[in-house]
């Protein structure tokens, strides 16, 4: 008996996530159903499942690529720099460039659906190591915690009020703390 051949078109894929990406950014995770997708992609059904089984792999496909693409790739272009200010302002500038507003959905999307909150978790944890790890070389285990949390909540901070700012505003406000962290290191 033979297997039944993938339906995949992967040269869509991307577009269709980038498409998720801008729904979730705009209309937030209620408004990521399959006709709007299609809509906005200006394409029928029947495209969308050339590339993906069911709405279920579409969703798990899409967050994976946001874990792999906005938040592994992104920790392991920063542990290349051996210098941990050198890695937290890699990460800083990287931090400034995300989909912020569709960062949020995804977060609020994890407060409703536990497969989507274990990628966020996933996230969260693989943001917190990387940051800890530079702040302990900076400011020492006693302080590196504090610093850990400050960072990460000013990020996610700004995700939820990113419409009315700037991203420089989020970069500015990372630059301080590490400034801080810096000051503190050389005492």
């Amino acid at each position: 008996m033979s297997e039944k051949p993938a339906r995949r078109n992967e040269a869509l894929r991307e577009s269709w996530f980038a498409a998720a990406y801008e729904i979730l950014g705009t209309d937030g995770y209620g408004g990521l159903k399959l006709a709007p997708l299609c809509k906005k992609l200006g394409v029928t059904t029947g495209s969308f499942y050339h590339s993906f089984d069911n709405w279920q792999d579409f969703t798990t496909a899409l967050l994976d690529t946001w874990l792999l693409e906005r938040t592994v790739t992104t920790v392991e272009i920063a542990q290349r720099a051996a210098d941990p200010v050198e890695r937290l302002t890699l990460l800083a500038e990287a931090s400034s460039d995300l989909l912020h507003r569709t960062e949020a959905a995804i977060r609020v999307w994890a407060g409703v659906d536990d497969g989507v909150g274990a990628i966020q978790q996933k996230v969260d944890d693989g943001r917190y190591h990387v940051v800890h790890q530079a702040m302990t070389e900076i400011v020492g285990p006693d302080l590196a915690e504090q610093f850990t949390v400050w960072g990460l909540s000013t990020l996610i901070g700004f995700e939820m009020i990113s419409a009315e700012h700037s991203r420089e505003h989020l970069l500015w406000s990372l630059q301080r703390i590490l400034g801080d962290a810096r000051l503190l290191g050389k005492k």
